[in-house]
């Protein structure tokens, strides 16, 4: 399956913190879903959203990443608890955090985890 691949090969790029990658890879994963499926494209854009905002970040580009931060909340408040194999439940905890403490002018300690579901 092509979705879970590219999951995967955006995983080793996130878990490595190489946001910029992860991104690009997220992003041919979007491509994958049909224009018709607005509610995947739009998830996995908020997917690929986070990535981009956490860049932002480890850039030194604080304020672009509450921007997105903020954005992509919104963005995934519709998608459940899974997206396709992603948890999502594990990234809106990690989101909120991260907005408060940018807020309050604190530093981000550590970055989400591209949690994947299923036996692979």
């Amino acid at each position: 399956m092509r979705e879970l691949e590219l999951l995967k090969e955006a995983k080793r790029f996130w878990d490595a913190k190489d946001f910029y990658s992860a991104h690009e890879v997220l992003e041919d994963l979007w491509r994958l879903f049909p224009k018709e499926d607005k509610h995947s494209r739009n998830c996995c854009q908020g997917l690929i959203r986070l990535a981009i905002a956490y860049n932002h970040y480890l850039c030194g580009r604080r304020d672009s990443c509450l921007r997105v931060l903020r954005m992509v909340k919104d963005q995934l408040q519709p998608c459940g608890e899974f997206f396709i194999y992603v948890n999502l439940a594990s990234i809106r905890e990690f989101l909120e955090e991260h907005i408060n403490l940018l807020e309050r002018g604190q530093d981000i300690q550590s970055f989400p985890e591209l949690h994947l579901s299923g036996d692979f």
